[in-house]
């Protein structure tokens, strides 16, 4: 599968610790090969969970309806209803855990139409047989920075708007489903259920972006010896502690 192809070689400019996440959302139930489905083993996932199943055990997780754990992706994936609607449902659970202190300015994480898809796809971007749509990238601020290069050697520049809760399910990968590159700051469920790095941060695209990526991951700042990892500057000459410059004044060279 070429997206296989091009993520190996995401993988192999960066230095990845991890894979990139291929993701793919389908409005009828699917039911690929080889694929992990929480529940046919007993358990719930996390979305941020499954993401992290896919990035460290290499296998494709399908989240149905029925394998959601965590209440506000529930919500924000339109996998469920509350009696009192959605917005009030995601107000009562992000200010009952006071991550914000009232709802006055409202509630801005984004949603998707409650009960438009059915099967939630996420896997091992190397290996995966959907075609995806978007792409997760776990990385090191120096390896978000060369994607970020990747990026705007293209044009433009990356925007974020960072809150640092649902950072993987929804806050970094919304924007990716709608067409937008952008970085994300991990949050707790990422911390707390995803065994994310503390020294990670999230970069997110759109598939169609990926062509672009690995051309600037090639071509970015090329002219100036840029890559990943950047080279250290070594063209200097080094200044040693004064008692060693005195004792090598009475050095005499070899062959001179």
């Amino acid at each position: 599968m070429e997206w296989n192809e091009k993520a190996k070689e995401i993988s192999e400019s960066l230095k990845l610790r991890t894979p990139p996440v291929g993701v793919r959302f389908f409005e009828e139930d699917y039911k690929p090969e080889k694929a992990f489905t929480p529940s046919k083993y007993g358990i719930k996932m996390a979305v941020c969970q499954a993401i992290a199943f896919a990035r460290y055990i290499g296998k494709t997780v399908v989240l149905k309806p029925e394998d959601f754990a965590c209440p506000p992706s529930m919500l924000i994936y339109g996998v469920a209803e509350y009696e009192e609607g959605v917005e009030q449902g995601l107000k009562e659970i992000i200010v009952g855990a006071s991550w914000i202190k009232n709802a006055e300015g409202g509630i801005t994480v984004k949603k998707l139409p409650q009960g438009k898809y059915r099967t939630f796809v996420f896997g091992d971007m190397t290996k995966m047989a959907e075609d995806p749509e978007a792409v997760l990238i776990f990385a090191t601020p120096a390896q978000v920075g060369r994607l970020i290069q990747a990026t705007t050697y293209h044009g433009g520049v990356v925007k974020a708007q960072l809150a640092a809760k649902t950072a993987s399910c929804a806050e970094a990968l919304f924007p990716a489903l709608s067409g937008e590159v952008t970085v994300s700051v991990p949050g707790a469920g990422d911390r707390v259920f995803a065994s994310i790095d503390e020294s990670e941060m999230i970069f997110a695209m759109p598939y169609e972006w990926v062509d672009k990526i690995v051309e600037g991951l090639r071509d970015a700042g090329k002219g100036t010896n840029v890559r990943y990892p950047p080279p250290p500057f070594l063209f200097f000459t080094p200044i040693f502690p004064k008692n060693y410059r005195e004792i090598a004044k009475k050095f005499r060279i070899l062959g001179q």
